[in-house]
């Protein structure tokens, strides 16, 4: 069996409110002894009073507990004025206690004594901590490593910092254990045993404005955020002001996960040195952004979390344990309580019993570590394993009387008083709104008006690209057939290929050392350019591949770098087209008075490997005994003619008359058979 009984009541006289609490309470447990007990006293009633009448009646109670801003449970919903007390009642799951002392002396130390006074040799290892520590005297995070390094595997931990009232800030935050009211001091809930656990984290608020990196920071004090020190960070975003705008978390995002953030809360501002000393630790080289909440939107994220909590059991919770901070509860003002009856409403009959604390630990996931949060809401649900769920006494059972007319009156100037409080407060945070509303809208303009000019420079930027990798392309295909410069950029080389026919063709100027001598090198290089060009041309059109020219030879090919059955009348096409083409020239230069350039141009069929040589300057070339004996037909032949092969005249027989020469000797090659060609057949 787990269960609990919850009390609440409100009032001034410490022994009046603790009556009525306990009667609350003794309604629901229907005889049943508690084992352990959770007290949380929010108001202006006596702490010690309080502890004692709670132990009166229990003498032998596992009491832990604090104060706080505020308490919160079902049926009787949110109150800064109560005093509030969760008594748990358990025969399978163990719950034990534990106490340390002085923590700001040695915080490892007091963890370690508050986990071993809370643990039995015979116990299982613990499955939950709950622990509430004072967060004034003693950094909450070195109390969270503390704990971290300390509970067992596998616990998960959850818990606070304690909380002061709300007309009281500078107070020192009490804890309670046993008998006892302290300070600087840890209390802590262990429970073992076939206890079900899960849980949800909310803490609603936005990151707005730039995320920048902390550039230093040492624990808790922030000095610099970006270029700024962190006072003119927040200035900057929320215009002048001296006191900390604790309603402007800043969000520290997880260097692991950069879409996950906790929350660290401004307390401080020492004003002359720009330092802001946050609620924790805000590590130097993180990403942080400045945070804003919506109410509604703070009221519909906790509602969501909650529904997706209670799915994680396997059935009805026994208990909810609702610890939120402070802050939350001042953005939300007197929809504080509105959170607390969707908490209510969420959980259905759930017993739930919670408080506001100064700083909530809870892991930001299932089975992932705890950490500190600020402005956060984080709700425990707790059950045991294989039991039914246990019928829940009416808390409204017990009639409580009234409290008397004095009392009545100053509840309610407390209440007024502080609705008053909020109210001011509520006005300066409604300001700070508004001047971070037009920053953020300046800096959004600004950022649209940069990335308006850079996608403007990116688009050059890619125009100008696109027309280097143009000219780029246009000459890599100036060196490289297209399919070979294709293959050399998709695999970073070009596989050498052999082609069993391919047509090559030489040209060469007859007399071209006695013709230059007579040009001036300018004169010289703008004829071969001319003549060349129009070479290229004419082996474009008719499908030649290019593939060099030595002084004033031109060498082409046809049927490489892609096979063509028509190779060899391409090639003879071509060569037609060449010599006719410089047998106008010619009789112009004549005419003009000017030397002609006698050709002579060489073709021959075979076959031969083509492939790229170099790695800096490339170059593709053929080799093999087609490319001599072209070359050889070429010297053999006559200015103005076209000399060709037997292998190619058969190719070519039926599109261009030749004229037999015989059989005629080559250097290095033996006697060929040749043919001059006449002209095409049709003509």
């Amino acid at each position: 069996m787990f269960r609990v009984a919850i009390g609440q009541a409100e009032g001034l006289d410490a022994d009046e409110v603790v009556a009525e609490v306990i009667g609350q309470c003794e309604a629901q447990l229907a005889g049943c002894a508690p084992v352990a007990g959770i007290l949380v006293v929010a108001g202006a009633v006596d702490h010690a009073r309080v502890v004692a009448g709670v132990r009166a009646r229990y003498p032998a109670l596992l009491l832990v507990g604090s104060g706080s801003r505020g308490v919160m449970s079902t049926p009787w919903g949110y109150s800064e004025d109560a005093v509030g007390l969760a008594l748990l009642v358990a025969d399978r799951i163990t719950i034990r206690a534990g106490l340390g002392r002085a923590c700001s002396r040695d915080p490892a130390g007091a963890v370690a004594t508050a986990l071993a006074e809370a643990r039995a040799p015979d116990d299982d290892p613990e499955a939950l901590c709950f622990a509430i520590a004072d967060g004034r005297s003693v950094e909450a995070a070195v109390i969270l490593r503390a704990l971290t390094d300390q509970l067992a595997p596998g616990c998960v931990l959850f818990g606070g910092a304690a909380g002061v009232p709300w007309d009281a800030p500078n107070d020192e935050p009490v804890l309670f254990f046993g008998d006892e009211v302290l300070t600087d001091a840890i209390v802590a809930l262990l429970i073992s045993g076939p206890v079900e656990i899960a849980h949800c984290i909310e803490n609603s608020w936005t990151p707005v404005g730039e995320r920048q990196r902390v550039t230093a920071s040492t624990g808790a004090a922030c000095q610099r955020i970006g270029e700024r020190t962190a006072v003119d960070f927040y200035q900057h975003y929320l215009g002048p002001h001296t006191q900390p705008a604790f309603e402007f978390p800043l969000a520290v995002f997880d260097c692991d996960d950069p879409t996950r953030y906790y929350l660290r809360i401004p307390i401080t501002y020492e004003l002359e040195r720009g330092v802001v000393r946050f609620s924790g630790a805000v590590p130097e080289g993180a990403e942080v952004q400045l945070t804003e909440v919506m109410r509604p939107h703070m009221l519909e994220q906790t509602r969501r979390s909650l529904d997706a909590a209670a799915a994680e059991l396997p059935g009805a919770p026994s208990l909810t344990l609702v610890f939120s901070c402070t802050i939350r509860k001042q953005i939300l003002g007197t929809q504080a309580a509105d959170e607390t009856a969707i908490v209510r409403q969420t959980l259905r009959d759930t017993p739930m019993f919670g408080f506001y604390a100064l700083g909530e630990i809870a892991p930001v996931v299932a089975g992932g570590p705890s950490v500190m949060h600020n402005s956060t809401l984080v709700a425990v649900l707790l059950r045991e394993r294989g039991a039914a769920a246990d019928a829940a006494a009416d808390p409204l059972a017990w009639r409580p009387r009234s409290t008397g007319r004095e009392d009545q009156v100053e509840l309610l100037a407390r209440k007024l008083a502080r609705a008053e409080a909020q109210r001011a407060r509520l006005e300066e945070y409604r300001e700070l709104n508004n001047v971070m509303l037009r920053t953020i809208a300046a800096e959004i303009e600004r950022s649209r008006q940069e990335i308006t000019a850079q996608n403007a420079e990116l688009v050059a930027l890619n125009d100008a690209l696109a027309r280097e990798k143009q000219r780029s392309e246009e000459l890599l295909l100036n060196i490289l057939p297209r399919d070979v410069a294709d293959e050399l950029k998709r695999t970073g080389h070009v596989e050498p290929v052999f082609y069993s026919a391919v047509t090559v063709l030489f040209t060469d100027f007859k007399g071209f050392t006695q013709i230059a001598s007579t040009l001036s090198p300018r004169a010289l290089i703008d004829a071969l350019d001319h003549f060349f060009s129009r070479f290229d041309q004419i082996a474009g059109e008719h499908g030649l591949e290019k593939l060099k020219t030595i002084g004033d030879a031109y060498m082409a090919a046809a049927g490489i770098p892609r096979v063509r059955e028509s190779h060899a009348v391409d090639a003879v096409a071509a060569a037609w087209d060449i010599q006719r083409f410089m047998a106008q020239e010619n009789r112009a230069r004549i005419e003009g008075g000017r030397e002609p350039w006698p050709l002579r141009i060489g073709i021959h069929t075979g076959p031969l490997m083509a492939g790229v040589i170099g790695s800096k300057k490339f170059a593709y070339d053929i080799w093999g005994d087609t490319v001599n004996i072209a070359s050889r037909l070429e010297t053999s032949g006559q200015p103005g003619r076209i000399n060709i092969s037997r292998a190619t005249h058969e190719l070519v027989a039926d599109r261009f008359r030749c004229s037999p020469r015989g059989v005629l000797p080559i250097k290095n090659a033996g006697s060929i058979e040749m043919f001059f060609v006449d002209g095409p057949a049709a003509e």
